[in-house]
């Protein structure tokens, strides 16, 4: 579970807290005005994380892909074969153009 610091005390001490975060793996939660505001992590870990997110990401996109073209399958709308063509259709239904 991440330590709670204020952020006067993780300025004071920053050095010291980096330390803390890169050489031990403690994480910090800087709190302002008694609500938090930042997390500080070890870098491994924020790269680990970046990896998973992009992932996740890429996933969404080809599942939202996919029910695009099943939805515009249903409407008997033809997919659009370049990006230029997808933007239009998809202004057009937005009401955009």
């Amino acid at each position: 579970m991440p330590n709670l610091i204020n952020l006067t005390q993780a300025r004071n001490n920053l050095s010291q807290l980096i330390d803390e975060v890169a050489l031990q793996k403690r994480e910090y939660i800087l709190i302002r005005n008694s609500s938090p505001q930042a997390v500080l992590i070890p870098y491994d870990r924020y790269q680990a994380e970046e990896v998973r997110w992009q992932g996740e990401f890429g996933e969404a996109i080809k599942k939202a892909r996919r029910q695009f073209k099943n939805y515009l399958k249903g409407a008997k709308i033809p997919y659009p074969k370049t990006e230029e063509e997808m933007y239009e259709l998809v202004n057009k239904a937005t009401g955009r153009s």
